[in-house]
């Protein structure tokens, strides 16, 4: 049930079941074939299936020409010319002597046939009407039942979810355990929403499922419901995967959706998946014949086999899928078919209560409203389930796709023409989500302002359609973008007639007034989709106005020589767990000297993916090698970790040599093997670089068979230097579990429950530190938690892995209430205690984008955030400019004089901040109010600049956090002040400027002399 936050309209684009009529005769097609068409004789034959549960249908097929054939609990009407139909009962193409599932001789007994062309179109057809002896026989054994006739709701077979927090849809109840909202009453299972407030929510209701009490990897799954109606109800049955992280958190994770109803529709159902990454859903809906689903019960069943679903409402089948895939984002490959549906699942049954999909309720909604469950039944095979095979591809034709000029796909991408190829809010009404803005060109760019964000992302949005995709390409997306300000956006590219299908998955995109260029490249793994849009969404967190420009989408050519690119997580070994691509040995070879024997497989089991080289003549150690290729390698250190073990006790060694092989870059053998499985962890060091080096298990030299798993291989980099205050870029860890760094390559995010990050710091200064975290989130329930332990991978004295909380020698957590949005930052602040030398900083953060953290020995918190301001220790810290040929020229000198800054300006510049003293660097957090504090004098009385704020590396050079001050310096020795509230955002990089000029067009050369500069947090109450 869960549907990803940027998802719109899904319902209106499901596809919907076909409409069943009456087969025309067989005279009756005969007049309607094209006299074109040269008759040739169609007759085609059912026979049993080779597999339980099916049919195959036999027909000659003319070259030119394919089969396709349809199932239907009722006649089917076909005529000549048409289009072949499409929704899910329906196998296109079909070849002749398959096996066809989803049929029975009691109701799913139509079968209709159709020859077709090359252009879909039906050449001829043929109805056949299934019986016993057409279909393999096949049964189903009850593994677990529970028909809800007892006095309360078992709860050795159900777990109550509870609690609220919108659930990623925006939903409004609260779930709970209460009888008020899930009850057992004659003998069905009562699940009921109320509209009462209740734990911040204005909504409740409950959620069970059978999670770790009914856990299923294949079966059949019937469940028979009385389903509620009215706006803004959303019940559903559904599963989620026992083992949530075996290929990463939703959507590559998976989900089925069994039934779901969205209470305004009540008379259609939908049965849906969900995989990826990128996103994908695909699903159909059943529309009731008479009535709606709340009148009465029915019965909603799925079949689930090794590469194939089969939905059922009442015994009829309206929707069928057996086409997949799922992906890792920290991975280079997609997980082996049929994966991620190779697990186990367990059950969930909900009502909600509004969300994203089904929108509000409003007053035609009636409360209390239920959803009635007579029973639930699990069915397991009675003999073998199918083979799963390898995943279908859909050949689809490229020939008619929108061209592109000049290699990019995206037209008018400089605004040259206007708006023309765009669309600014494309939905209607343009304020369907509370977003309002407009959008123009102005100087060969687009601007879009907004006068409301409203509630999504993509409220307000600005999009180009008819986008063309090709299945198994590389592209590259690029644009340029600013704001007037620090604000986020997101982009995606997406299928819109695929359910809105991310083909290049949703990135944040962080904006400042200063324009940048942005870039992603992807591969398109979904099917070719002529009409997929570029997005952009500017809605919900900001109301700063956008420029975009120079937008680009181009087709990366393919180089199979190319090197391998480091995998997001650090790692260089591809597929090093053994369960990717067709074979799950995608990316390794398995190299054999003359006369040598081996052969490496992989086991299918979901825990035992493991590869196996089992060797039967060999010579030496060399001679047997399991390979990666074209890794992109520098000169430096790296740590390799794996897991092995051997028939019988052994050698093996590890290489990795230069592209041509005639070079050792890094070498280590006699690592001893025993029959137990173990984790290895070695440290490389490379002694050369090479951008195609070549990685090696040396396995030969003896007869025993090796097993390997769980490879990484990770360059190490230097710690960091705790000194004074210390800032560290979330993406620059060392190690990582489960994260994914952000489009803008300049933040963490995706960060779920276990996942976690490693930095390598080196601590000069034991004691306390205080620690600001500069976070976003949107949803509540964030947190940080930071833990440190003593030792490196880098020199060898802590191993790589999670710590665990009870290993760590010192940890801290703070709570993240939500901050308006994942992209809008804040700053949070925590200490603790580190000891002297090189240590291991672990952060949890579930909940949680981690932009930076910083390092605060806490004495220095406590002083001024200018340093060095007495001069004590002359100008360190300190810097000068003296203008150039735009703000003229200035002449003078600074220097230290009895622990004073002494600025001699013999001639000033055009400008007030020529010449200027400053100070760069200073922390300065969201709203916090600040004192500037400094005493001065002037051998000749005159005016001064102050200027707080942010230097840039481009135009327009300088964000002020505050207004320009003047202070008139006299020629005694005094004392200036001024304060101001920091309202921008958290700076890392804040910049104090004396600006020494001309002010207000006057020069005056004078020595000026500073000291006991200060910057203090002060409390804006106290004066």
């Amino acid at each position: 049930m869960r549907k990803a936050l940027f998802v719109f309209l899904t319902g209106l684009l499901v596809l919907s079941s076909a409409v069943t009529v009456t087969a025309e005769s067989r005279e009756s097609k005969k007049e309607n074939r094209s006299e074109n068409v040269k008759h040739v004789p169609f007759n085609p034959v059912a026979t049993k299936g080779k597999i339980h549960g099916t049919t195959r249908i036999k027909a000659n097929v003319p070259d030119g020409l394919h089969l396709a054939a349809k199932i239907s609990h009722q006649p089917i009407k076909a005529e000549v010319g048409q289009a072949v139909p499409e929704d899910r009962t329906v196998t296109n193409p079909y070849k002749s002597g398959m096996n066809l599932s989803g049929v029975d001789a009691g109701v799913n007994k139509y079968v209709m046939v159709y020859l077709v062309n090359e252009n879909q179109e039906i050449i001829d057809f043929q109805q056949l009407v299934l019986t016993k002896n057409d279909i393999r026989e096949e049964s189903w054994n009850i593994v677990w039942e529970d028909d809800f006739n007892g006095d309360e709701i078992n709860r050795d077979k159900w777990n109550f979810v509870q609690g609220g927090g919108g659930y990623g849809n925006n939903e409004l109840q609260n779930y709970t355990d209460r009888e008020k909202n899930a009850r057992v009453s004659n003998g069905s299972l009562v699940i009921e929403a109320h509209k009462e407030s209740y734990g911040g929510n204005e909504y409740t209701s409950a959620k069970l499922t059978t999670q770790n009490k009914g856990d299923w990897t294949y079966g059949r799954y019937e469940i028979r419901a009385k389903l509620p109606k009215g706006q803004g109800m959303w019940p559903a049955i559904w599963m989620m995967p026992t083992d949530y992280d075996l290929y990463s958190g939703w959507p590559a994770s998976g989900e089925i959706d069994i039934m779901e109803l969205l209470g305004h529709d009540p008379d259609t159902v939908y049965g849906t998946l969900h995989y990826g990454t990128p996103w994908k859903n695909t699903g159909a809906s059943y529309d009731l014949p008479k009535g709606d689903f709340s009148e009465e019960f029915h019965t909603f069943t799925l079949d689930w086999e090794p590469g194939e679903f089969r939905w059922y409402v009442d015994g009829i089948l309206f929707a069928k899928q057996n086409d997949w895939y799922t992906k890792n984002e920290n991975e280079a490959a997609p997980y082996t078919y049929p994966a991620p549906f190779d697990r186990d699942f367990y059950l969930q049954l909900n009502l909600a209560v509004g969300g994203n999909w089904p929108g509000y309720p409003d007053e035609t909604t009636v409360f209390p409203n239920q959803m009635m469950v007579d029973y639930v039944k699990v069915y397991e095979l009675d003999g073998e389930y199918r083979e799963a095979g390898t995943r279908p591809v859909k050949e689809e034709a490229v020939s008619n796709l929108r061209p592109p000029i000049d290699g990019n796909y995206v037209y008018n991408g400089t605004f040259d023409s206007g708006l023309d190829y765009w669309d600014f809010q494309p939905f209607e009404p343009e304020n369907l989500f509370g977003g309002e803005g407009t959008a123009t060109v102005q100087n060969g760019e687009v601007k879009i302002e907004i006068q409301k964000p409203g509630d999504q992302p993509w409220a307000v949005q600005f999009v180009q359609p008819s986008i063309p995709m090709e299945q198994g390409e590389r592209y590259k997306l690029s644009f340029e973008a600013r704001s007037s300000g620090d604000r986020d956006m997101s982009i995606n590219i997406s299928g819109p007639d695929r359910g809105y299908s991310r083909y290049l998955s949703d990135k944040n995109v962080s904006l400042s007034s200063v324009d940048k260029t942005y870039t992603f490249e992807f591969e398109m793994e979904n099917n070719t989709d002529p009409n997929a849009r570029i997005e952009f969404n500017m809605g919900q967190g900001s109301d700063l106005p956008i420029w975009i420009d120079n937008v680009t989408l181009v087709k990366l050519p393919k180089d199979p020589n190319a090197s391998k690119k480091v995998l997001p997580s650090g790692n260089y070994i591809y597929n090093g767990t053994f369960d990717q691509g067709e074979n799950r040995m995608i990316f390794w070879n398995l190299d054999l000297e003359d006369k040598v024997k081996a052969n490496a497989s992989v086991n299918e089991e979901v825990y035992m993916r493991e590869v196996k080289v089992d060797i039967k003549k060999s010579f030496k150690l060399e001679d047997v090698r399991l390979t990666q290729d074209k890794l992109d390698m520098e000169k430096g250190v790296y740590v390799l970790t794996f897991d092995a073990k051997s028939s019988e006790d052994r050698d093996m060694g590890v290489r990795v040599r230069n592209e041509s092989g005639n070079a050792n870059l890094a070498y280590e053998d006699n690592i001893a093997l025993t029959t137990e499985m173990k984790t290895y962890q070695l440290t490389l060091r490379m002694n050369d670089s090479d951008p195609k080096s070549v990685f090696e298990f040396l396995l030969g030299g003896s007869r025993s068979a090796v097993t390997i798993d769980n490879v990484k291989m990770k360059r190490v980099s230097p710690p960091v230097v705790l000194d004074g205050m210390t800032k560290i870029e979330a993406e620059d860890f060392q190690d990582m579990y489960g994260v994914q760094v952000g489009g803008d390559g300049s933040s963490v995010g995706w960060i779920d429950e276990g996942d976690w990050l490693q930095y390598a710091v080196d601590v000069k200064e034991g004691g306390t530190y205080v620690v600001h975290y500069n976070v976003a989130s949107g949803r509540d329930g964030g947190s940080v938690t930071l833990l440190s332990k003593m030792g490196n991978i880098y020199n060898g004295t802590l191993g790589t892995g999670v710590i665990p909380l009870e290993e760590a020698d010192e940890r801290t957590t703070i709570n993240v209430p939500q901050t308006g949005g994942w992209g809008t930052w804040k700053t949070f602040t925590d200490t603790i205690e580190l000891s002297e030398g090189l240590q291991t900083l672990q952060i949890y953060a579930p909940n949680v984008n981690l932009d930076w953290i910083t390092f605060v020995p806490e004495s220095e918190a406590k002083d001024s955030i200018v340093k060095n301001g007495d001069f004590s220790n002359g100008d360190i810290h300190w810097a000068t400019w003296w203008g150039d040929q735009w703000s003229g020229v200035a002449e003078g000198d600074a220097k230290v004089v009895d622990g004073k800054m002494q600025i001699d300006v013999l001639k000033t510049g055009y400008q007030p901040y020529s010449p200027q003293l400053f100070q760069e660097n200073l922390f300065l957090e969201q709203g916090k109010t600040y004192e500037i504090s400094f005493d001065a004098k002037s051998t000749t009385a005159r005016p001064m600049n102050l200027q707080i704020g942010e230097p840039l590396t481009s135009d327009p050079w300088f964000i002020p956090f505050a207004d320009t001050s003047t202070f008139f310096i006299g020629e005694e020795m005094d004392s200036y002040t001024v304060r101001f509230v920091m309202n921008h955002q958290t700076s890392m990089n804040g910049k104090l400027v004396f600006e020494l000029g001309a002010i207000n067009g006057e020069s005056v050369p004078a020595t000026i002399t500073f000291d006991n500069v200060k910057i203090t947090a002060v409390d804006p109450t106290v004066k």
